[in-house]
């Protein structure tokens, strides 16, 4: 029974970092996440809006690219070991 209790736990917790790491973005682009010295990826977004139209658009681009990587590689992992701790019959 442990061993299939495992597989999926792997996928729940990789799932449930991944969602985590969505809500913090989310509530730091609406100001309600880390204090501003720290840096964020959410409040990074939110303050390089300002600057699209003078033509700074990786100051918004790239802290996007950057979570949504981390989000797809923490999924592709989960992912993986899964598949890795499958249960053979």
């Amino acid at each position: 029974m442990l061993p299939n209790v495992i597989t999926q736990a792997v996928v729940y917790a990789m799932s449930d970092i991944v969602l985590n790491i969505g809500v913090i973005v989310t509530l730091s682009y609406f100001g309600l996440g880390i204090v501003p010295p720290t840096p964020d990826w959410g409040r990074m977004i939110s303050e390089g809006q300002q600057f699209l139209a003078g033509g700074y658009y990786y100051l918004t681009v790239l802290p996007a690219i950057a979570v949504i990587i981390t989000s797809l590689g923490l999924s592709f992992i989960g992912d993986g070991l899964a598949q890795l701790l499958r249960v053979k019959r």
